[in-house]
């Protein structure tokens, strides 16, 4: 078993700061071989959006390198899941006392995966996306959003939701609220597919067809085609205009 991970971020075309923050780590044991991306995209109109994002990914990342090999030994994903629940909510909980005490607003969306050989799960808060792309493109995360909850209700037509003014306000993120409800999914990896987690940045103004195209798995098999790719996408996108920060992270396993 093989994984490739890559990560690229790009302040985009307006802003002065990234408030958008990224992690990927990979590890291999006597046991199994393992893979963690993250993107975390802090909220553009609070304050301090790039502290939220990189205490999130900082958390994570502590997590992995100091943790995670002690949990193999007993290795159970109902364990991890609610390991990942808690820490998402005691995240959102510092956060918030974070902002209280400097009198500051804070936020970001958290969105990751955790593979364990050829099995993941998916973390998710916010509208931060996970792709899986092989065939096709199909989104595996469900977006925390206002338009997105009133589309489900029967409200709201897809075509309506991507013109209305409130298209970009969350349900759900890290910070903001007290109350955090963590998406957490499980899945088995597609050997030679890539997932793709992404921020809105880099997906609002591309079509399913284009990701399929630009990031295709039967095309894209090495690290440096992937790294190469992943950049023409961030590249597109600010060439459409587009005014967010703009990350992404990529995993491929072949097995």
């Amino acid at each position: 078993m093989n994984y490739i991970v890559v990560a690229d971020t790009d302040v985009g075309i307006s802003k002065s700061v990234n408030q958008d923050s990224l992690c990927i780590k990979t590890a291999e044991t006597s046991l199994c071989k393992a893979a963690m991306l993250m993107v975390c995209d802090g909220m553009g109109g609070l304050a301090k959006g790039e502290v939220a994002s990189a205490e999130v990914v900082r958390s994570f990342s502590e997590w992995f390198d100091s943790c995670f090999e002690q949990e193999l030994t007993s290795w159970n994903w109902d364990r991890i899941a609610s390991i990942t629940v808690d820490r998402l909510k005691e995240l959102n909980s510092r956060i918030i006392a974070y902002g209280e005490h400097n009198g500051i607003k804070l936020g970001t969306t958290a969105t990751g995966m955790l593979c364990v050989n050829s099995q993941y799960m998916i973390f998710h808060v916010g509208d931060t996306r996970v792709y899986k792309i092989s065939g096709d493109v199909v989104q595996l995360t469900d977006d925390h959003t206002f338009v997105n909850r009133e589309i489900k209700l029967g409200r709201m037509t897809p075509e309506e939701a991507l013109r209305d003014p409130r298209r970009n306000a969350l349900i759900q993120c890290i910070g903001v609220t007290g109350d955090v409800s963590p998406e957490i999914s499980f899945g088995n990896l597609e050997s030679g597919a890539h997932y793709l987690i992404c921020s809105d940045g880099l997906r609002h103004d591309v079509t399913n067809e284009e990701i399929l195209d630009i990031l295709s798995p039967q095309q894209v098999t090495t690290r440096s085609s992937i790294e190469a790719r992943l950049r023409e996408m961030i590249e597109l996108v600010k060439i459409r205009n587009e005014k967010d920060n703009i990350s992404g992270a990529v995993l491929r396993a072949e097995f």
